[in-house]
C-alpha cells in the first residue's frame, strides 16, 4: 500500500510558512530559512518551484568571491527532471560583498559585472559592500573601477540601492556621472560618506525623477551647504521634479552629527516637499569598533531587513540650528 501524500496546496502553505513575517529580510546561506528552502527544493516537484521563487527573491547573499564565482557557474542550469522554475537569471534582491580588503582585483570584478548583466532585467532591490576607496584611480592599471561601472550602469531596473562603508565612487576617464544617476526607477538610496558640498550631489537627487528617500550615512561637510537650498535650485521652480515629496535622512552617532544649515528653508520650500531628519544611530557595546564601523554595522542590519526606511529620527525644522555637535 503506497503512503498517503499531501495535497499540493497545504505543500505550498508549509514552503510560505517557512519565511518570517517580515517580507524585506534577505538571509544569509548560513541561515536556517535558507537551509530550509534548499532542502524544500528536494522534497517534492510540488514545493521545488515555490521555494526556489522564495531562494532568488530572499536568500542571495553574496559575501565571498568563491560564492559570486559558484553562483555564475550555476547561472545556466536547470534540473531536467523536474518542472521549469526561475533561473538564477531571475534574482530580484541581491546583498553583494565579494572583495576583501581591496578593490584591486579583476577576476572578481569581472564576475560582478557578468553577474549584473545577467540579472539586469529582474533586479529591484542591492545592497553593496565594497572597498571602493582601496583603489585609487591613477593605479587602476587593470580597468577594475571601468569593469564595475560597466556591470553597475546595467541596473536599469534598480529600485532600492544601499551602499554600505563607502561612497561608491566609481568615475573613470569617460564617465564622471555618478552611477546611480543612471538608474531611472530608483526610489530609494543610502550612501555613505557622501560629499554633502558636491553640486553633482544635489543635481543627481533632483533630476532622479522617482527619488523619494535618501538616507546619508555619515554625510561629508554637512555645515558647508544648505539642503534644501542646494536641492531646489538646481531645476527651474516649475518643473515637475521639484514638486515630488522627498525625504532626506542624516544618519550618525550623536556626537558626530555636524551643524544643519536651515536659513531661509520657509523661503525656499513654503510647501515642505522636502522632509529633514537627523537619525542618531545606537551606541556599540564594543568600545573599540570605530564610528564608521558602528555606523555601517547598524545600517547593514537595518538595510537587511527593510527596517531602514523606517527610521524614527528627528525632524529638522527651521528654527533650528543645530543638530548634534560640530565635527
Amino acid at each position: 500500500m503506497s503512503s498517503p501524500t499531501l495535497p499540493p496546496e497545504l505543500l505550498l502553505l508549509i514552503v510560505e510558512a517557512v519565511m518570517p513575517p517580515n517580507p524585506h529580510l534577505l538571509f544569509p546561506a548560513s541561515n536556517t530559512t535558507t537551509r530550509t528552502l534548499l532542502a524544500l527544493t528536494k522534497v517534492s516537484r510540488a514545493t521545488h518551484a515555490q521555494a526556489t521563487r522564495l531562494l532568488r527573491q530572499r536568500c542571495m547573499f553574496i559575501d565571498s568571491s568563491r560564492r559570486l564565482a559558484n553562483i555564475l557557474l550555476c547561472m545556466p542550469r536547470l534540473v531536467p527532471s523536474l518542472p521549469p522554475v526561475l533561473s538564477l537569471q531571475h534574482i530580484s534582491e541581491l546583498y553583494i560583498a565579494p572583495f576583501r580588503d581591496t578593490l584591486d582585483d579583476l577576476p572578481t570584478a569581472q564576475w560582478v559585472r557578468e553577474l549584473f548583466c545577467e540579472v539586469s532585467e529582474t533586479l529591484r532591490r542591492l545592497v553593496v559592500q565594497m572597498p571602493f576607496a582601496s583603489l585609487d584611480p591613477m593605479e587602476d592599471h587593470l580597468s577594475v573601477r571601468q569593469t564595475l561601472r560597466d556591470g553597475f550602469e546595467k541596473l536599469h531596473k534598480l529600485e532600492e540601492f544601499t551602499c554600505l562603508e563607502e561612497y561608491p565612487m566609481l568615475s573613470v576617464s569617460n564617465s564622471h556621472t555618478d552611477v546611480w544617476r543612471l538608474w531611472p526607477e530608483l526610489k530609494r538610496m543610502v550612501l555613505f560618506g557622501a560629499p554633502v558640498d558636491s553640486h553633482w550631489l544635489w543635481w543627481d537627487i533632483a533630476t532622479l525623477p522617482k527619488l523619494e528617500h535618501v538616507v546619508l550615512a555619515r554625510p561629508v561637510h554637512l555645515d558647508a551647504v544648505n539642503i534644501k537650498d542646494e536641492y531646489f535650485h538646481k531645476l527651474p521652480p516649475e518643473d515637475v521634479r521639484l514638486k515630488r515629496d522627498i525625504k532626506i535622512v542624516l544618519m550618525d552617532l550623536a556626537y558626530e552629527l555636524g551643524t544643519v544649515r536651515t536659513e531661509k528653508w520657509q523661503e525656499i520650500d513654503p510647501e515642505e516637499k522636502m522632509t529633514v531628519e537627523a537619525f542618531e544611530v545606537p551606541l556599540s557595546f564594543y568600545v573599540d569598533d570605530s564610528p564608521l564601523e558602528v555606523v555601517t554595522q547598524w545600517a547593514r542590519r537595518s538595510a537587511l531587513d527593510g527596517s531602514i526606511w523606517k527610521l524614527g529620527g528627528k525632524r529638522v525644522d527651521p528654527e533650528d540650528v543645530v543638530v548634534g555637535e560640530n565635527k
